[in-house]
Parts: structure tokens; sequence; C-alpha cells
């Protein structure tokens, strides 16, 4: 079975952009948990960040390089895990955004 590279750096941008989106919900969930969230919420929204990109990254390069090695080049339909990438790219992009929104700024009003 003949893999190409194309596969292979696929897989390493889903799987690291994982990595990070995981080590950002464990960091906001100890940092909620602790009380000191004003500090932490820029590093996570910086690591959501960072996985959004390579998760795009990944969802790019994979369509290009798959119809790129299809020896038909006919049209080609993706699976539904496919646009799951896309939904989880645009809610962790979603989630980014609001990590950087100061909310300290609204919590003296109320009070």
């Amino acid at each position: 079975m003949v893999t190409d590279y194309w596969q292979i750096t696929t897989l390493v941008l889903i799987l690291t952009a994982a990595t990070i989106t995981l080590l950002a919900f464990l960091m906001s969930l100890i940092a909620f948990c602790l009380g000191n969230y004003k500090y932490y919420y820029r590093i996570v929204s910086i690591l959501l960040f960072a996985a959004v990109v390579l998760q795009i990254c990944a969802l790019i390069l994979y369509p290009i390089k798959f119809i790129d090695s299809s020896p038909l080049r006919s049209y080609h339909e993706f699976n539904w895990g496919y646009g799951l990438g896309w939904g989880s790219a645009i809610f962790m992009l979603g989630a980014a955004i609001l990590y950087c929104l100061r909310t300290d700024a609204y919590e003296d009003a109320y009070y």
C-alpha cells in the first residue's frame, strides 16, 4: 500500500490541532476551577487560534491533494467527517473570539 505524504501531513495537522484544543480545554477548566481566569483566557484564545489555523490548513490541503491524486479526475463527494471538520473549525474560531472578549469591564456594573 502506497501512502502519500499529504495524507500523513493532513493527519499530523489534524492530530496536532486536536491536541492543542484538548490542552486549551484543560487549561480553561483548571483556570475556571481556580478562579484566576483572566490571565489564562488570553493563553487559551491563542491556543485555539493556533488550532484553528492548523485545522483549516488540513481541511484545505485534503481535497486539493485528494482530487489531484485521483486518476479519473471526476466529481467527488466527501463524507460527513469533512463537514464535521469544518463545523468544528468554525466553532473553535467562535470560542477563540469569545475568549478574547473582556468580561472584567462589565462585572462591576452589576454590583
